[in-house]
């Protein structure tokens, strides 16, 4: 018997929303790329993975849009699956909505789930015969044939068929096997290719129930990853190249509350710091009641970690706090703030802000833009609030106009814009240590693009080769002199030191 092997298919993955998405289509990626496959573009896939967003209403508005396009390419090819994954996957009710809108995904999942994924692409894709090979004896034909080359054979995908009638063996046809599917989030983590700057999720889910947010409702209770899966994770990815790891989660500082050890989030980073190799340690998102004095010192004498704290207020008001069950005060956030810019004096501060939530008013908007000058943030992202079916306040009227939410955000900008334009000015004449991420080629020039300790982004020019041998590449520390500002970055050129 003849075997001939059969080459795997293409993938793309479609990411919006989170850095968490981000670590989990990497999940994903890493598991197609040892199963074989090739990455592709959009239009060249065999297997497009869709990881959607739900926390807000215009990265849903993408997917929607992705799954309509889908759906037209899928009725011109037969050789398209479809997966859906991500915060718009709820629960089996949600799932059977999605299914009947959109009956050409083929399979949903969870990154939970993902270890469905090789038995699904096995049923769907993998021929009769072994795994990746297509038996000549199973041709339809009693005839000796010469077999087609093997680039010129199409996948054809199992169909269901009446009883009692004959069913046609077809080339790489495909007998449906049942998948398990086990609640455990992946780990086994080793990408052929890791940029300069890498995810690490350390604490997946969320106990908050604020009143606005999805995500409990999506990713589940609060779990924290075992250290020492951690760490093992954290030099493969510093051993395929990562210089930078950001710490991820929803209240990141919660880290190892609910381990048998109850290792805090400072114990991590002292435990990441001695890798070979790893230069940079970030983290995000924090929480103010989780942030103790004695986790903030020892964050701050680590070299490796990074100044930079991204701390959500949402509001400016306690009133609203209260709405959106944020579970603090105002006067906690704001004390909180102090205690970290003292123990921590050189660090950066970035948060979030919702403006036009349900109730919000005019009174309540003004507290919000008060506080934002008063702690005099480096970076404010700033949302109009959207009503996501399934939270607390979706059974609560959206009553603040979509014009005026638009209005507070564009008040919320020129704010932040005016106070970043002047923190930012601080840096003129400095040298900032720059880590390069990539090439930027806006404007028609090229520049390197990266950022410095404090999170904030640098763009610089190549030197000259009359001024400097060195040719730079991402994951690079650069010496960079800043020259000009502007709210959102900075740009300079590189020195020697």
């Amino acid at each position: 018997m003849t075997t001939t092997h059969i080459p795997r298919g293409k993938y793309h993955i479609w990411t919006v929303g989170c850095q968490m998405n981000q670590a989990d289509s990497q999940r994903i990626q890493t598991m197609l790329d040892e199963l074989g496959w090739e990455e592709a573009s959009m239009e060249q896939a065999n297997l497009v993975v869709l990881n959607t967003c739900s926390v807000r209403s215009a990265p849903e508005v993408k997917a929607h849009n992705q799954l309509a396009h889908l759906k037209r390419a899928k009725e011109q090819r037969s050789d398209l699956l479809v997966a859906l994954m991500g915060c718009m996957i709820g629960n089996q009710k949600t799932i059977d909505d999605l299914s009947k809108r959109y009956p050409h995904i083929d399979l949903f999942m969870k990154v939970e789930h993902s270890d469905i994924l090789p038995h699904f692409l096995e049923e769907r894709w993998t021929p009769i015969s072994g795994a990746g090979c297509l038996d000549v004896e199973l041709l339809p034909s009693d005839e000796p044939q010469e077999l087609e080359p093997i680039e010129n054979l199409l996948p054809t995908f199992a169909t269901s068929t009446a009883r009692g009638k004959k069913q046609t063996v077809l080339p790489m046809a495909i007998t449906p096997k049942p998948g398990e599917r086990i609640a455990h989030y992946p780990t086994k983590i080793e990408p052929a290719r890791v940029s300069p700057t890498a995810w690490l999720p350390i604490v997946l889910g969320c106990n908050k129930v604020c009143t606005y947010c999805i995500v409990p409702y999506r990713r589940g209770r609060e779990r924290s990853r075992p250290l020492d899966e951690l760490m093992l994770e954290a030099r493969t990815l510093v051993d395929k190249g990562a210089r930078e790891l950001t710490l991820l989660g929803q209240t990141v500082e919660s880290y190892g509350l609910d381990l048998p050890e109850q290792p805090d989030l400072a114990d991590l980073m002292t435990s990441l710091s001695e890798i070979d190799g790893l230069q940079r340690i970030r983290f995000m998102t924090s929480y103010p009641r989780y942030m103790t004095d004695s986790m903030i010192e020892r964050m701050a004498h680590l070299p490796k970690v990074c100044e930079h704290l991204n701390i959500p207020v949402q509001s400016g008001d306690d009133e609203m706090l209260k709405r959106m069950k944020r579970g603090y005060t105002l006067e906690e956030y704001c004390e909180r703030i102090d205690r970290v810019r003292e123990l921590w004096p050189s660090i950066s501060l970035s948060t979030d802000i919702i403006v036009g939530f349900c109730g919000e008013t005019e009174e309540e908007f003004q507290h919000t833009l008060d506080l934002i000058e008063k702690i005099r943030f480096d970076v404010v992202h700033v949302a109009a609030y959207s009503v996501r079916p399934g939270t607390v306040a979706s059974r609560w009227e959206d009553d603040v106009p979509l014009q005026e939410k638009k209005r507070r955000l564009h008040a919320v900008e020129e704010v932040q814009a005016r106070i970043a334009l002047e923190r930012n000015q601080t840096s003129l004449g400095q040298i900032e240590e720059v880590m390069i991420e990539d090439l930027n080629t806006t404007h028609g020039r090229q520049q390197w693009r990266g950022r410095n300790r404090t999170n904030k982004l640098v763009f610089f020019p190549q030197p000259e080769a009359s001024t400097s041998q060195r040719v730079y590449q991402p994951g690079d520390l650069v010496s960079v002199r800043i020259e000009h500002v502007t709210p959102w970055s900075l740009q300079g050129c590189a020195v020697e030191l």
